[in-house]
């Protein structure tokens, strides 16, 4: 199988190295899309030599656009690049031996789910978990047909994976996910290393948590409206050609100034 990994590095170049080396170890042929979100020097040098190893393209952005856009960008150019299997993975992840393999074997066995999770370690709460959730997971076709891609209105991150797996369930998707994997996760590693990028993160999750409770009309869990912001003649799918201004005024957001890290 032709396997993708989308991946987005911030401050970790530790992180993102042992996740492309891991990654590479498949036995499927793996393709790298790598996006750089920040110019932090140390994560700056390791994407510019993971960048000249075969099957890595780059995207170095140099600049927090948004972990959505991203994601967008990269599931979308993936797939159009005769990808069989996309995994959307976080930078403070690795791969034990066989884990891609497994993954985008569920993956491909069961297209009718919209995204597989995966088990594994993790870190910072020091236990074995079921599920990773959307800090990595494979992305299926029928996803990208049904709702298509990621609320981009959701920046830099957060409550991005909630949105989507609230809108996969309005349209009656499920997941699958894949038991045997043993994918090692650190745990918001970009976030906690940095304390100028956590003091950001307090502001810019609070603006994400105010957007997803004026499309929702409620938290994660709680929503009460099932059209984005109680509007039925809007659908519960983001079209690719539409997903930089999925809803138009007065619904999207105009205040991405916010991020200045």
């Amino acid at each position: 199988m032709n396997v993708a990994v989308v991946t987005v590095a911030y401050n970790s170049n530790l992180g993102i190295s042992r996740l492309v080396e891991t990654a590479i170890q498949s036995t499927h042929r793996v393709q790298i899309h790598l996006f750089l979100h920040s110019q932090h020097p140390l994560t700056v040098q390791a994407c510019s030599r993971l960048a000249k190893l075969p099957g890595v393209v780059y995207y170095g952005h140099g600049c927090n656009r948004g972990l959505s856009k991203s994601w967008n960008d990269g599931i979308l150019n993936a797939y159009s690049s005769d990808a069989d299997v996309v995994l959307v993975v976080n930078d403070d992840v690795s791969f034990s031996p066989g884990d891609v393999d497994q993954l985008a074997r569920k993956a491909f066995d069961h297209r009718d789910r919209y995204i597989i999770s995966c088990a594994g370690f993790h870190r910072r709460l020091n236990r074995w978990l079921p599920s990773h959730g959307y800090s990595c997971f494979a992305i299926n076709p029928v996803a990208i047909e049904k709702i298509g891609v990621f609320d981009e209105n959701l920046f830099p991150c957060y409550c991005e994976d909630q949105d989507y797996a609230y809108r996969a369930s309005l349209a009656g998707l499920h997941e699958e996910n894949c038991s045997g994997t043993k994918i090692w996760h650190g745990g918001s590693d970009t976030i906690y290393s940095d304390p100028a990028l956590s003091r950001q993160n307090r502001f810019t999750q609070v603006r994400n948590l105010e957007y997803y409770i004026r499309k929702w009309g409620g938290v994660g869990g709680q929503e009460r409206f099932t059209h984005p912001f109680d509007r039925p003649e809007l659908g519960h799918d983001i079209r690719p050609d539409r997903r930089h201004s999925p809803y138009g005024p007065p619904f999207d957001r105009t205040d991405h100034d916010i991020v200045t890290l």
